[in-house]
Parts: structure tokens; C-alpha cells; sequence
């Protein structure tokens, strides 16, 4: 597998772990509502944050799944010049 597949695969699951949170989410909403309030204020949004710079939930820790991918990429940049279209 080439470096470029391998950071494919990253992001590929990276979308499928935020969908099936998002498909838990609306699961449990829907079929246990009193127990929404506490996923949705607790870990969805240290999950979603984890995966993405996605602020709009919580002030981010020091690193993030998207801040190691930016990094992969980075790093190509510098040895090849892959990054510009890896996006």
C-alpha cells in the first residue's frame, strides 16, 4: 500500500467512525431519549472532537486525529510533495 493509500484509508475511517457515532446518536435519541442529553453533552462531542479540528464542540485537546493527519501530510510535503493533493 502506498503512503498515499495508507492516508486514504486514515480519512475513509475516520468518516465511517464520525457516521456511526452519528448513527448512534440518532438511534439513541429516538429509541432512549432520556439518556440523549448525557451522550450528547459527554462523549459525541470528545468523540467528534478526537476525529476533527471541530471546535464547535469543545475547545480541542492538544491533539487530534485531524492534527496527525495534517502532520502525515505535512511531512510528504517536505519529501515529495504529495500533500498539496491529499485533501
Amino acid at each position: 500500500m502506498s503512503k498515499q493509500d495508507s492516508i486514504n484509508a486514515i480519512l475513509s475511517l475516520r468518516d465511517k467512525i464520525s457516521e456511526s457515532v452519528t448513527e448512534i446518536e440518532t438511534i439513541i435519541s429516538s429509541e432512549f431519549p432520556d439518556f440523549y442529553g448525557e451522550c450528547y453533552q459527554h462523549w459525541v462531542p470528545q468523540i467528534q472532537t478526537a476525529l476533527s479540528n471541530d471546535t464547535v464542540w469543545l475547545s480541542r485537546g492538544e491533539l487530534s486525529l485531524q492534527d496527525t493527519i495534517d502532520r502525515i501530510k505535512d511531512n510528504l510535503d517536505d519529501s515529495g510533495g504529495v500533500s498539496k493533493f491529499i485533501k
